[in-house]
């Protein structure tokens, strides 16, 4: 599957006290809802380092995928997971057509501002990855770095070509034509959506069989329909960021499957080309989901990666 306003500081944690961060990147971990850009939005702080926000693809889905197996990456950072608008336990916005890139991009920095940070690293796993690279693009001084997990900075007839080849290599298994017609099907509720997304989920993993370790996972993982509906209505498809990036002097990081069809490796370099200082790891008997399907490589290749990137 394939948003500029005043920040009002109106906060409640998860223990029920008000609470304002420290005036410095050593923020207290626990689960927090602040009011920005007239949206309370949700966020979880766990880790240790230098913050790094993490949103959630804009298209539906909840954080609890990544917060529940990514700890490795919190041996590294102060990762700030967000539920963005619409998504998780954030609201809803008013409108549709509220969810555009640079209504996502406004959140992130509002993010940014209410945290007291300069700067800061960002990461992001598909479309939540496109959603960093947009923010990098309008706000490259305020970047420290980025971690792109399986995700692209064009979506044009090319890519998607390169996608439809990729998953019709799939044609054989015998679980393909229920998880293409759930792929392109509508969901009418957020229930409806969750049952779509596990009848997919098959296409996005090399090794289909590995997905039932994971299930717990995903099945914390909440949809909504209406942020689903908001990607299309705020029309954030086609876009092609390659050219601003060549202004993004930060280190990035990007991290592809070799099995992944829909962010592709051939995505995946033509995002690299794009990133003056970035590194590419790439990830064999993997597909959309690298950490899950290859944990070992990911969790040792990742942290010498980052170093390597003289990460500060």
């Amino acid at each position: 599957m394939r948003f500029v306003l005043p920040i009002v500081l109106v906060i409640c944690c998860a223990c029920g006290r008000d609470r304002t961060p420290a005036p410095d990147i050593r923020l207290e971990p626990g689960e927090f809802t602040v009011e920005l850009n007239g949206l309370k939005l949700w966020f979880k702080v766990s880790g240790r380092g230098p913050v790094c926000l993490m949103p959630t693809p804009a298209w539906g889905p909840s954080s609890d995928l990544y917060f529940r197996t990514l700890q490795r990456l919190e041996d590294i950072f102060t990762v700030v997971y967000l539920d963005s608008r619409g998504t998780g336990r954030s609201a809803r916005a008013k409108s549709p057509a509220q969810y555009t890139w640079d209504h996502l991009v406004s959140d992130l920095d509002a993010l940014r501002a209410y945290l007291r940070l300069d700067s800061i690293w960002l990461m992001g796993h598909s479309e939540g990855g496109t959603q960093v690279l947009h923010y990098a693009t309008r706000f490259p001084d305020r970047v420290r770095g980025l971690v792109l997990l399986s995700t692209t900075a064009v979506a044009d007839a090319e890519s998607e070509a390169d996608t439809e080849a990729r998953m019709m290599r799939r044609r054989g298994q015998a679980w393909f034509p229920d998880a293409v017609k759930a792929l392109r099907a509508s969901a009418g509720t957020d229930a409806e959506m969750a049952a779509n997304v596990r009848a997919f989920l098959p296409l996005y993993w090399s090794d289909p069989s590995r997905i039932d370790k994971h299930r717990e996972h995903f099945e914390a993982t909440s949809m909504s329909v209406q942020a689903a509906a908001g990607q299309s209505a705020s029309r954030r498809y086609p876009f092609d960021v390659r050219a601003q990036l060549r202004q993004v002097m930060a280190p990035a990081l990007i991290v592809v499957g070799d099995d992944d069809f829909i962010c592709s490796p051939a995505a995946a370099r033509r995002l690299h080309l794009s990133l003056p200082n970035s590194k590419l790891l790439l990830i064999e008997g993997a597909g959309h989901f690298p950490w899950l399907e290859q944990p070992e490589a990911f969790n040792s290749q990742v942290p010498s990666f980052l170093a390597s990137l003289a990460k500060r």
